[in-house]
């Protein structure tokens, strides 16, 4: 009897221990599949961030950056840093630049969104059109648009002139206004698509049932926008905000691309003018500290998106 109870008890025991097995092999292969995206998180976002924040508290220069260490400098970095007018400057204009080119892409990119959800001809065509600018490289745009708007053979300026607009070509990157005014009509060209993408997506999602059931019930045009299409689609553009904000608050490449910062640093915005405190002027630390405050200001999308979800997530933990 017992080593009958010894043979059955082998005979159960075995499927159990191959059960376990292959649970233990499957844990394997998720924290396999998981390593390649914690080593890019670790050494492409990680590192760079904790080794920017230690050079802003220290007292950098080209010697100190080839032994990678340097002497402890306090919120000095800091405090000189944000007394720069250059800097102040700089970071006043990345803010209004990013409202404008949010207002702006937002615009133009819903109005399209709107237009391409109507049936017309070429539609389909229309639709992969307004890629185009999403799809070419920043340094590239920027690159074109210096093209475009110089002063001698400009094409805008070759168009205004015969429309008899102008009388005379107008330097668009020689005046800091207008200098500033072409950025942001760039950079507005370049985020048109991704407001214009997104928001079209979310308008597929309202249902036709509810706009007909508005217009029997005698809503406009302006009130089924307003009172059925927005309310709906609202998730949609509060998440498209935030991301256009953690996209456009850091713009570099069109800046550097287009004007490089001038005319007298008339088109600083801290993403660049960080990288010519760094790699211009070779003082690291105070490049680390811009850096830093652009960070911070990236991560204000973070709670924001939450408090504007505030209602939605509340509801789903109900």
């Amino acid at each position: 009897m017992t080593g009958s109870r010894k043979r059955t008890t082998q005979r159960d025991a075995g499927p159990v221990v191959a059960l376990r097995r292959r649970s233990r092999l499957r844990r394997a292969v998720k924290w396999a599949f998981l390593v390649p995206a914690g080593a890019y998180v670790v050494f492409a976002f990680a590192i760079p961030v904790i080794y920017n924040i230690v050079l802003s508290f220290e007292q950098t220069s080209p010697a100190t950056i080839s032994h990678l260490t340097a002497p402890f400098a306090g919120l000095s970095n800091y405090t000189t840093t944000l007394k720069d007018p250059i800097a102040d400057s700089a970071i006043i204009r990345t803010f209004s630049f990013t409202v404008l080119s949010l207002l702006f892409q937002f615009l133009i990119g819903f109005s399209l969104a709107l237009l391409f959800n109507l049936r017309f001809p070429l539609r389909r065509f229309a639709r992969s059109l307004i890629l185009v600018p999403w799809l070419l490289p920043l340094l590239v745009t920027g690159t074109i648009f210096r093209f475009l708007f110089q002063l001698q053979g400009g094409a805008v300026n070759q168009i205004l002139i015969d429309l008899h607009l102008i009388h005379e070509p107008v330097g668009y990157l020689l005046s800091p206004g207008w200098a500033y005014v072409t950025v942001l009509l760039t950079n507005i060209w370049i985020g048109v698509p991704f407001f214009t993408v997104l928001l079209y997506s979310a308008l597929q999602d309202v249902p036709a049932e509810l706009l007909e059931a508005a217009r029997i019930d005698g809503a406009g045009p302006w009130q089924r926008l307003t009172r059925v299409t927005l309310p709906i689609i609202r998730p949609v553009i509060e998440v498209v905000f935030v991301l256009g904000f953690v996209f456009t608050v850091k713009v570099f490449d069109v800046v550097i691309g287009l004007t490089q910062g001038g005319p007298a640093n008339s088109t600083q915005l801290i993403a660049t003018w960080a990288y010519n405190l760094t790699f211009q002027n070779f003082d690291f630390g105070a490049g680390a500290a811009l850096n830093t405050v652009l960070l911070l200001i990236a991560l204000v999308a973070a709670p924001l998106y939450i408090w504007l979800n505030r209602e939605t997530l509340h509801g789903e933990s109900l």
